[in-house]
């Protein structure tokens, strides 16, 4: 199968779209009209709905487990579904779950949802910090399936400061460093013909500093970028995740886009009409945004070494 990411790379080309949406079911917040029978029922509906709407604007959706999880089996089911109906689109499918484990258990995490056999997705977003045997099995997963993982190096949370920002005692250098290291020895095996990893990182639009610095330190990388919108992160801060060839990064909304209508009464062409537009919009100022950091920055740095 071709590289996740020159499968990423040339549907964010063919679309002029470096967005993803993401999905959050929430059932008690979705419209009225899905909310007539099942949790399942309702989130089926509501995320083909969705798909509907953006599945000739955007390369990819999010899905994020522990919303689906939190309605137990039914939630499950209705992920299966999405899925699949994002897919059925065209649509790249990144889960959203932060898993790892031993390498035992990683690899089953990596067989459920990279294998092709059960839920199928494109990629995943995993947790790095029980190291790098606890990632071989999602890297292996990558290889042989033609799948990407996104590894947690900085995320949109305030709280990231808390462990993510410490410094290394042997360089002084943050621990987020060391990891975004250790990604790109394991990822440069990945690199696909149009000359990015499918093995990335996730780096939150809240903190545009760290991303612009570990963009350099990571130029072969794709990036995940969580934070845009409704968690503060603005599109000129998102914008500093991209190399100058206005590639190498995507950015996620979920509530900004899915949850934005207002009027839990709304008809179903007007909460289309709205996930569309909302999308449209994201589009538009992701695209401006990029442009305008490469007219108006030099070059980057290249890669700095890591210790």
């Amino acid at each position: 199968m071709q590289p996740f990411s020159d499968r990423l790379i040339a549907a964010i080309r063919s679309k002029d779209c470096r967005c993803v949406v993401g999905l959050d079911p929430r059932v008690d917040q979705m419209p009225r009209f899905v909310r007539t029978g099942s949790d399942y029922a309702a989130i089926t509906a509501f995320h083909e709905l969705v798909i509907e709407a953006v599945a000739d604007l955007v390369p990819a959706v999010k899905p994020q487990l522990a919303f689906f999880e939190q309605y137990g089996v039914a939630g499950m089911q209705a992920f299966e579904n999405t899925v699949l109906a994002a897919k059925q689109r065209g649509l790249l499918v990144i889960a959203d779950g932060k898993r790892n484990d031993i390498s035992s258990t990683a690899e089953a995490y990596a067989n459920a949802y990279l294998g092709g056999e059960v839920f199928d997705c494109d990629a995943m977003t995993v947790t790095p910090y029980m190291g790098r045997d606890s990632l071989m099995p999602f890297v292996e997963a990558c290889k042989k399936h033609g799948k990407g993982m996104f590894a947690v190096l900085k995320t949109s949370n305030e709280g990231s400061k808390d462990f993510e920002d410490q410094p290394l005692a042997a360089t002084g250098r943050p621990l987020y460093e060391k990891i975004a290291g250790a990604l790109n020895e394991l990822g440069a095996g990945l690199v696909g013909a149009m000359g990015y990893s499918s093995i990335g990182a996730v780096i939150g639009a809240t903190f545009p500093e760290e991303g612009r610095r570990l963009r350099a330190l990571m130029p072969k990388a794709l990036i995940l970028v969580p934070g845009y919108g409704t968690q503060g992160g603005s599109a000129q801060a998102a914008a500093e995740c991209f190399n100058e060839d206005g590639l190498g990064a995507i950015v996620n909304s979920s509530r900004g886009i899915t949850y934005a209508f207002g009027d839990p009464d709304i008809s179903r062409d007007a909460f289309v009409r709205s996930v569309r537009e909302n999308t449209q919009r994201m589009i538009e100022e992701m695209n401006s945004a990029v442009n305008r950091a490469n007219q108006q920055t030099p070059l980057r740095s290249p890669a700095l070494p890591l210790a």
